[in-house]
């Protein structure tokens, strides 16, 4: 847990600034000098291995690695990750919650089952603080008034309340989408 968050720091700009400042210092630590100090020496007394065309084709090579690595690692990518991960969840409980038939009372506890846990995975996934913010998971978790769904398939009251409850779960997991998509963060 303490790994999963330290992730999740390191993804704001206050967590990039940090990160800068912390190789800064070992480099300082390391060598003795800043990295502009060791620059200027390095430039001033070039070593010969640094003019070998094999170093000039691994340092290529190198870059290549790294902006590869940039451009599929990057924040957006990963944010795009976690808003594809709750549409595919809301595409999974409208076919295997809302779709399923009730044809039986005993078939509503199973039912409840599968909507309660589909709720605990959905909110596990909103406490991603790096992509969704805490009024993102209590905006989800907790309905407060839930307006009747008029639901022509349900069973019994208690089965229509679930479906009305599933039915703004799904409104506000939109929502959640939405403002997730829109942050400039």
């Amino acid at each position: 847990m303490k790994i999963n968050w330290f992730w999740m720091w390191i993804g704001g700009a206050i967590g990039r600034v940090a990160g800068t400042g912390i190789v800064i210092g070992l480099f300082i630590v390391a060598y003795g000098a800043t990295p502009g100090q060791a620059m200027a020496e390095l430039l001033a007394h070039l070593p010969p291995w640094f003019s070998n065309p094999w170093f000039k084709l691994a340092l290529v090579i190198v870059g290549l690695f790294i902006i590869g690595a940039s451009l599929h690692f990057n924040v957006w990518s990963l944010r795009q990750k976690a808003i594809d991960a709750l549409a595919e969840d809301l595409s999974w409980a409208i076919h295997h919650i809302l779709n399923k038939p009730i044809k039986s009372a005993a078939e509503v506890a199973p039912w409840e089952g599968e909507f309660r846990e589909w709720c605990e995975r959905v909110s596990k996934k909103l406490e991603n603080r790096a992509f969704f913010t805490r009024a993102d998971q209590l905006h989800f978790d907790r309905l407060g008034f839930v307006p009747t769904a008029n639901f022509a398939h349900s069973f019994n009251s208690h089965h229509e309340w679930l479906v009305s409850q599933l039915n703004l779960k799904f409104d506000r997991l939109r929502d959640v989408i939405n403002w997730t998509q829109m942050r400039k963060r």
